[in-house]
This record gives structure tokens, C-alpha cells and sequence, in this order.
């Protein structure tokens, strides 16, 4: 964590943001991110993800609580701020009949860059992101992908410090995906990003911290790391090296090892499900014995699933579970 507030390129202090005086949006949201972080936002459809967001940059005033962008409050005026902020938004739209150099260009003039910067700064992006065979077609015809990195292009034209970029592999093929996941990896080395996104994988790929919430709730803000930490490991693939047989009466073994719920042999891929009480060192130690015993090698054992879906998952659950012990307690008393 940083030492003191300015040192932080976005802060939060009990961040509400409440519609028509009856939807909770946002609901007592602090966090605090350094220079340099690359934060992935994830949460469901309606977890408050794109309100927080637009709170950051302020194109919405919060009901309650304060946003710090660069140390500095961020409100509708604040256009200084925004100046050194990149935004995409979800499914970003552009005007008909320009191209991209037309509208690069007007986007730079309205932040005031002159000509001698403007241009050489447009061409340089327009060759970043991939656009310079379209460089003078009408962006009306443009393929996702297309308009994608063209509103990277956009998002960088003010050389902001901090980059919000909201779901910005939605909608895209796999190679635009793959285009746009590397595209962030090359920024996060120079930028501050906030990355929101429904794609989990993504998230695991290019950001080091996260933060998750949940019904406009913030449940966790810490490393991605630490929030895979939290999984629960219960399944595991141990690929095998052994005469047949030998593996299948250690296979046979492993079935009377009570900490084990299933256990699954496909020709010499042994797939093992543990109890959620299990303690996973030492149930692996034994499973690990009774191979040795059985005179099978052990080639490699692997976690299944992806674990940063896991670990959302999981957070999220643990979070409704108690919402309704909360509620049930409530109503008990």
C-alpha cells in the first residue's frame, strides 16, 4: 500500500452512488490504487463495475463518498484530471462518415495538442494499434476488432498516466482478443490501468491486482494472487508412469482414502476430487504413498480449472452466504 494519498493515482472513501433515490448502484466502496497497477475490475451484470467507473472519471457525481484521481477530487469540471485519463467504454461508438485520421485528429484538436504534435502523435498510433491500411476508410464499415483498436487509439491520444478501459475484449473474435490482451500487457509496463471484464482468463493473463464486486458491494481489493489464494483446490489431474495393472490397483487404493469424494482413471490420467474438509497436504502425501507402494511413477500433477474463475466464484458465494445469514438473523430477531 502507498504511505500517503498522494502517492495513489485513484482513491475512494465510501464511494455511493444511488439512482432515482431507490437503486443501489455503488455501496460504501473504498479502495486505493498505486502507480503502476494494472486492475482487473470483475463482477457480475449489474455489480456496480461500470458505475464505479464513471464515478473515477466524473461523469457521475457520487450520492455519497469521495473520488482522488492524481491526489485530486474528481468532479464533472475536473477536466485537468481527465486530461491524463485514457477511457473506453463498453461497445464504444463513433461518428459516421469520418475516418480514423479525421476523427483522431478532432479528438486531438479538443485537447488542445497543436499541429506539430498532433500529427506525428495520430500516424504513431494509427500504426500501433494496426490501423494504417484503413487509415482513410469510412470507420462506418469497420469490424469490431476494427473499432476496438481504434478506441485504443483514441484512449491514448492525450498520453494519459492512468488508462479505464471498460470490457475492452467484448465482443471480439479470438485473434482481436489475443491483438487487444497483448496491447494491454505493452501498456501495463508504462501505465496505470483499470480493466473491467466479464472474461476472467483475461483478467488472469494481464492484471496483478483485482478487486471484486458484488451487488454494488466491494468484497475484495488485494493481489490476484492472494484472491487465487482463497480458492478452494479440491480437484487435481496426476498424469501416471507404470505397468497398467500396477496403476489400477493403486487406482483401487486411492478409493479407500476417505478424504478422497472421487477418483476417475482414463488409461494412465488419474483425476482426483477432494472433500471440501480435506486437508490438501497431506490426502496428496498419502495418495502419493500408495503410488510409491504400487511401484507407479508420478509424471505430473496439475490444479484444475482456472483458478482466477474459482476464486471469484467462490468469494462471491462465500459474500452471498452470509447477505442471507445476515438477513435470516434479521428476520430471527
Amino acid at each position: 500500500m502507498a504511505e500517503s494519498s498522494s502517492e495513489l493515482v485513484v482513491e475512494t472513501s465510501q464511494l455511493t452512488k444511488i439512482y432515482n433515490n431507490r437503486q443501489i448502484a455503488l455501496n460504501d466502496v473504498s479502495l486505493r490504487i498505486e502507480p503502476g497497477c494494472v486492475l482487473g475490475l470483475l463482477g457480475s451484470n449489474g455489480a456496480g463495475k461500470t458505475t464505479l467507473l464513471r464515478l473515477a472519471i466524473g461523469l457521475h457525481r457520487p450520492t455519497a463518498g469521495w473520488v482522488k484521481v492524481f491526489g485530486k477530487p474528481m468532479t464533472p469540471n475536473a477536466a485537468d484530471l481527465r486530461r491524463r485519463i485514457g477511457y473506453i467504454p463498453t461497445n464504444p461508438q463513433f461518428p459516421s462518415g469520418l475516418t480514423p485520421i479525421t476523427y483522431l485528429d478532432y479528438m486531438a484538436r479538443l485537447f488542445g495538442l497543436p499541429k506539430e504534435v498532433r500529427k506525428p502523435r495520430l500516424a504513431s498510433l494509427i500504426r500501433a494499434v494496426d490501423l494504417l491500411p484503413h487509415s482513410g476508410s469510412p470507420i462506418d464499415g469497420f469490424s469490431n476488432g476494427m473499432t476496438a483498436r481504434l478506441a485504443v487509439a483514441t484512449s491514448l491520444i492525450n498520453e494519459p498516466d492512468l488508462l479505464i478501459w471498460d470490457e475492452p475484449t467484448h465482443g471480439l473474435d479470438p485473434e482481436a482478443r489475443r491483438s487487444m490482451l497483448e496491447l494491454i500487457k505493452t501498456l501495463s509496463a508504462q501505465k496505470t490501468l483499470i480493466v473491467s471484464s466479464h472474461n476472467l482468463s483475461d483478467i488472469d493473463e494481464v492484471c496483478n491486482h483485482a478487486a471484486v464486486l458484488s451487488h454494488g458491494q466491494l468484497i475484495y481489493c488485494g493481489s490476484l494472487q492472494d484472491l487465487k489464494g482463497r480458492m478452494r483446490r479440491n480437484h487435481y489431474e496426476l498424469d501416471l508412469e507404470g505397468d497398467q495393472k500396477s496403476i489400477t490397483k493403486a487406482t483401487a487404493a486411492l478409493k479407500n482414502i476417505a478424504e478422497f469424494k472421487v477418483v476417475t482413471l482414463r488409461q494412465r490420467k488419474l483425476e482426483v476430487y477432494l472433500h471440501d474438509e480435506a486437508v490438501i497436504a497431506p490426502t496428496l502425501s498419502a495418495a502419493l504413498s500408495v503410488l510409491h507402494d504400487h511401484k507407479v511413477a508420478l509424471v505430473a500433477i496439475r490444479s484444475v480449472g482456472q483458478q482466477t474463475e474459482q476464486a471469484f466464484l467462490d468469494l462471491v458465494e462465500q459474500e452471498e452466504s452470509r447477505g442471507f445469514a445476515r438477513i435470516y438473523r434479521q428476520e430471527a430477531a
